[in-house]
């Protein structure tokens, strides 16, 4: 599968704005908290970024009750990046966790955030809460939608290609956390 998708901040006065158009004129298609675990090749824990980023992300998820591992390829700023999705049997986190260790892979961020999805206009859109000041949102194409006009429509400013980097480093600097295990297994107890 391709995803075609565009991103951005969005201020917590226009999320709330924007939330309150998509509930009237879209379609609430899902609602969830999610725990990312990124474990893609080149990770540096010490400046939290990808130096030597190999152009494929590995991720685990969890989406309240649902877990899948996700891999893309292709650069992050990609408008078109194809992803691999395996769905997992619900209370096989840890136990995939396990898996990408032993398969090298144990340095990496983890994430938390909670997300709503919208039906709107042929297109999904999600917007994100991280903290109870920083809001994204992600316009993902579908029935032929033309992205960039949608957000145009809604006012929503995208990320150019050094601004979606610049946007991720902060991130990574203030909001996620370095990966542990025993930090995911706290997420866990905490949170799900």
């Amino acid at each position: 599968m391709t995803e075609i998708e565009i991103r951005g901040k969005v201020s917590k006065e226009d999320f709330g704005n924007l939330f309150k158009l998509l509930s009237v004129a879209g379609e609430l298609a899902d609602h969830y908290h999610r725990l990312s675990i990124d474990l893609s090749p080149g990770f540096d824990p010490i400046t939290k970024t990808w130096q030597n980023s190999s152009g494929t992300d590995i991720r685990l998820k969890k989406s309240d009750d649902k877990e899948k591992i996700s891999i893309k390829t292709g650069n992050f700023h990609d408008l078109e990046r194809k992803e691999i999705e395996v769905k997992l049997q619900t209370g096989q986190f840890l136990n995939s966790l396990d898996l990408l260790e032993t398969m090298g892979y144990k340095s990496g961020m983890i994430y938390f955030w909670e997300s709503w999805e919208f039906n709107y206009s042929g297109t999904e859109i999600k917007l994100s809460k991280y903290t109870d000041s920083y809001f994204t949102f992600e316009i993902e194409g579908k029935e032929n939608s033309n992205i960039h006009e949608i957000a145009q429509k809604l006012g929503l400013i995208i990320y150019a290609d050094d601004q979606y980097r610049q946007a991720i480093d902060w991130e990574n600097q203030n909001i996620h956390q370095v990966y542990e295990r025993s930090l995911v297994e706290k997420i866990l107890i905490e949170k799900f």
